[in-house]
């Protein structure tokens, strides 16, 4: 039934050659046209397992107040200039970074700032607890209270004792420096070592200044990401030209990513139409050939197009991966070299079987990847499929009216094929050395190492990370952070649980590991608590103690009675009300708290080291609504989700080889042979990888995992063609197939994005293993097994 339908529905075709022609050429046209209006993507979220824990870090990453920064890092070039020059540098930079991109600014803070918010003993009593009010106690004796005011009797000397003077009154034994202490563990949230300045952060190394800017764009949004950057660097050539800048942040991540994988798709293009040109120009000396070539170009733009308008938007690592599908949808060659042969229709029709087959296996291999939770592997395999079905289509149904537009026939060319025939290899001995081979590459594919780190499929480029290192020995942030996250109904809510959450976590990682909102601003219950507490604790006797050390101490350094009265009338005037807006402490919840709809987050920060992951994990388990963020833990999970996935998808993907092997010779002994290609191709390239060291990730084993589809066409031809003693050139077919489909994966190795060089590698190094195999290994197990000629007197 399939030949006689195939047969009629082809001379139905042949009869109107110009209108098939003339309709694939208008809707190239229009599908060319709509390239320009389809959304693309650069996110590498598809690519992300949908686990509940990555996906929820990822969306918290996305949504609070860290993802809408970037940094710009200001240095010092001349080392005749002073900090004095980079702060009026900075603040004129600061100046000009103004709206609707930009929100606010960040220098840094001054000591002013600092104490005018806590002036009057406001804040202090709510804040201090029961450490703080023991440190306050030690201090309560002579010797500390005349320490104390002799340090103020010796400020009062300086120019600027108007301020201090005034200051010192409302703090005669110094407690406002333990709100100092508390302040100097806010840069440790930021994951900087930074000091502060003349109202600044300034680097250790006093060259280098900072400013953190809030912006309105999210950092996945690349057109408007690239938009903000380049207004960025336009107010950075304003500087004068003894600070240089690095911009450091997400965004530019964005951008970056994206600019590097148009890079490698257009480079890549390039390379694979020079070299498909040359291997038309080489070998096949007929200009109706550059059809075998054109098609599947043509099957990527309507695979785009058709791709776009079912998922709305296309990634563009889908997109990069075309470049190999054309590579691999190489069909037309079988047809063309067959066609060249001069086949009759008995021979057309076992053609049409080869290629569809051969369509089938790697069609199939990504059928393969629906099985995976993964979104960004579903729209891979639609667009794959998409192209490799048009692809397909073109080669049975209309490269052949191309090919037969002129009345003569194709010219038969034997040559290379009967050269490569003619090579005759021991056959015992090839099979013996590649069992052994085999062998010794399975057993090195067991110490294959696999990175988890999606962080290194990033592609950024040297220019971003190496300004990010220079960031990071500058301002620290070696080890990375992470978060630990308090939920609640209500801001108060949230803030309770933060509050116990931080006092289990400095019990077991120390106060120094664990920065938390709670150490510079608790609760509102926790700060009546304190208050009541301070109040408690200066009404026992504290305070007329405290009187009579000073009245004893003063006069030594002529302070008069009442010199410290503001301090005794403010002692029980605190308040328990919020900051007022804008001042610090609203600075710092805007630090720490994010709102998303009406649910509130606090982030606690502390470095993402698997000791303090563990050590923290046992709290998040004891408080519902917490949870933690951490760049390792979504590296391990990643691990943990891919690993699942592999054990489910490469089985079936060499299932579905095996299940259409058997179909299409209907015997196990062919079957076998026919997957010698599969079996070196996935063995080789594991024991490689572990050979040379190059670990194995999410891509290239996804990589790997459908280029099995494309490696055992190589055995089923060649099987086939020993089978059937055909004459269509089978084995030049393959050969050149092979070279397609490295020339398609292999322009990719030219690729700077570590994600789609990833793709290259694996599948070049599948294909190549899988070529020699069946070129060399399987004509000599046919000859061992004598399946030539078997069954022709079958057929």
């Amino acid at each position: 039934m399939f030949d006689r339908y195939f047969l009629l529905f082809f001379q139905v075709l042949q009869k109107n050659k110009k209108l098939v022609l003339g309709a694939v050429g208008l809707i190239t046209i229009a599908c060319s046209i709509g390239l320009f209006f389809i959304g693309y993507d650069g996110n590498i979220d598809l690519m992300l397992p949908p686990d509940k824990d990555i996906r929820r870090s990822m969306d918290f990453l996305r949504d609070s107040n860290l993802s809408d920064k970037i940094v710009i890092s200001l240095s010092l070039k001349d080392p005749q200039k002073t900090k004095k020059d980079l702060f009026l540098a900075a603040d004129q930079l600061a100046a000009s970074i103004k709206p609707p991109l930009f929100t606010k600014v960040i220098s840094g803070f001054s000591a002013a700032d600092v104490m005018e918010e806590f002036s009057m003993l406001q804040y202090a009593p709510q804040v201090l607890g029961e450490r703080d009010l023991a440190v306050i106690d030690s201090q309560l004796n002579a010797e500390a209270v005349s320490q104390k005011l002799r340090s103020i009797y010796r400020q009062s000397l300086r120019p600027e004792s108007i301020f201090m003077s005034s200051l010192s009154r409302t703090d005669p034994i110094g407690i406002k420096l333990l709100l100092m202490d508390k302040l100097r563990a806010l840069p440790a949230s930021m994951g900087y070592d930074v000091a502060l300045e003349d109202g600044h952060f300034i680097s250790r190394d006093g060259r280098h200044t900072m400013l953190i800017i809030q912006t309105t764009v999210p950092m996945m949004d690349s057109q408007r990401s690239q938009e903000m950057l380049a207004t960025l660097q336009d107010h950075l050539k304003e500087l004068p030209g003894f600070v240089s800048a690095d911009i450091i942040g997400a965004h530019v991540h964005t951008v970056k990513n994206e600019q590097v994988i148009i890079r490698d798709i257009t480079i890549a293009s390039i390379i694979a139409s020079v070299a498909f040109l040359l291997l038309f120009v080489l070998v096949f000396r007929d200009v109706r050939a550059v059809f075998v070539f054109l098609f599947p170009f043509i099957a990527v733009i309507w695979a785009v197009v058709l791709t776009a308008f079912i998922e709305n938007k296309l990634s563009y690592l889908v997109i990069g991966f075309g470049t190999a599908i054309v590579g691999i949808s190489d069909y037309g060659l079988i047809v063309y070299i067959a066609m060249k042969q001069g086949t009759d229709p008995a021979h057309s029709v076992k053609l049409a079987k080869l290629v569809c087959i051969d369509a089938g296996t790697t069609i199939f291999s990504f059928v393969v990847l629906y099985f995976s939770l993964i979104q960004g592997y579903h729209q891979l395999a639609l667009f794959s499929i998409l192209c490799l079905v048009i692809c397909l289509i073109f080669s049975l149904f209309v490269l052949p009216l191309t090919l037969s537009w002129k009345r003569d026939k194709l010219l038969t060319d034997n040559v290379l094929d009967e050269s490569l025939k003619k090579i005759r290899w021991p056959k015992k001995l090839t099979v013996a050395v590649w069992l052994l081979t085999t062998a010794a590459f399975l057993v090195l594919s067991f110490s294959v190492q696999f990175d988890s780190d999606v962080k290194k499929l990033d592609g950024s480029g040297s220019d971003v990370l190496r300004a990010e290192q220079t960031f990071r020995e500058v301002w620290g942030g070696k080890a990375g952070q992470a978060i630990f996250v308090v939920t609640g109904a209500s801001l108060e809510e949230a803030m309770q649980l933060n509050d116990a959450v931080f006092l289990e976590a400095v019990k077991l990682i120390g106060n120094e590991n664990f920065t938390s909102l709670a150490l510079f601003w608790p609760s509102e219950k926790l700060r009546s608590e304190n208050g009541k507490r301070w109040d408690i604790f200066w009404k026992q006797g504290k305070e007329q103690r405290l009187k009579k050390l000073i009245r004893e101490t003063s006069s030594a350094y002529g302070f008069s009675d009442q010199a410290f009265s503001p301090f005794f009338d403010g002692l029980y005037l605190h308040e328990t009300d919020a900051a007022r807006p804008g001042g610090l402490i609203s600075r710092l919840q805007e630090r720490f708290v994010v709102k998303k709809n009406q649910e509130y987050r606090i982030m606690s920060f502390f470095p993402d080291e698997q000791q303090y992951i563990d050590a923290l994990a046992g709290i998040s388990t004891q408080y519902p609504g917490t949870f933690i963020v951490s760049g390792k833990a979504l590296s391990s999970s990643i691990s943990h989700f891919t690993a699942r996935e592999i054990k489910v998808l490469a089985p079936l993907a060499f299932l579905f080889n095996v299940v259409l092997a058997w179909l299409f010779f209907r015997n196990w002994k062919e079957t076998f042979i026919s997957l010698v290609p599969l079996i070196t191709g996935v063995i080789w390239l594991v024991g490689l990888m572990s050979l040379f060291k190059m670990p194995l990730n999410v891509v290239n084993i996804i990589a790997g995992i459908i280029t099995t589809g494309v490696i055992v066409d190589y055995g089923l031809g060649i099987t086939y063609e020993y089978r059937h003693d055909l004459r269509f050139g089978t084995v030049m077919a393959v050969t050149l197939s092979a070279a397609t489909n490295i020339i398609g994966a292999g322009a990719l190795l030219f690729a700077q994005h570590p994600a789609l060089y990833s793709t290259a590698v694996a599948m070049v190094i599948c294909m190549v293993t899988g070529y020699i195999s069946s070129v060399v290994v399987i004509p000599s197990l046919c000859g061992i097994m004598e399946t030539k000629n078997r069954k022709d007197a079958q057929e």
